[in-house]
């Protein structure tokens, strides 16, 4: 597999259950829903000041959940790409559910 584009430092890389998505998020503030059999990006999921350290999916996959250097923890919807909710201040968060 090739993938044509060239990212910035990737921070965590997270498999969807079936396998058929992953997620990425890094350094350029963002987070990338993957089709990995493709080699292509689904969705971007943008709202983050600065980069993204970690992320997980909620039990059905309809919403990410991702926390990142700028002290903030973020909901999103996954169909839609649309940050849910903020929470901000969280300075220690680091990892999200104990990974």
């Amino acid at each position: 597999m090739r993938f044509s584009t060239v990212y910035l430092a990737v921070v965590c890389v997270l498999s969807v259950v079936d396998g058929n998505y992953c997620l990425t998020c890094g350094s350029d503030k963002s987070l990338k829903l993957w089709n990995p059999h493709r080699g292509i990006i689904l969705k971007t999921y943008s709202g983050h000041g600065y980069e993204v350290l970690d992320a997980a999916g909620s039990c059905d996959n309809s919403q990410i959940c991702s926390c990142g250097s700028d002290k903030t923890v973020v909901l999103w919807d996954v169909a839609t790409g649309q940050l849910v909710r903020k929470f901000r201040g969280h300075g220690g968060v680091r990892k999200l559910f104990g990974k």
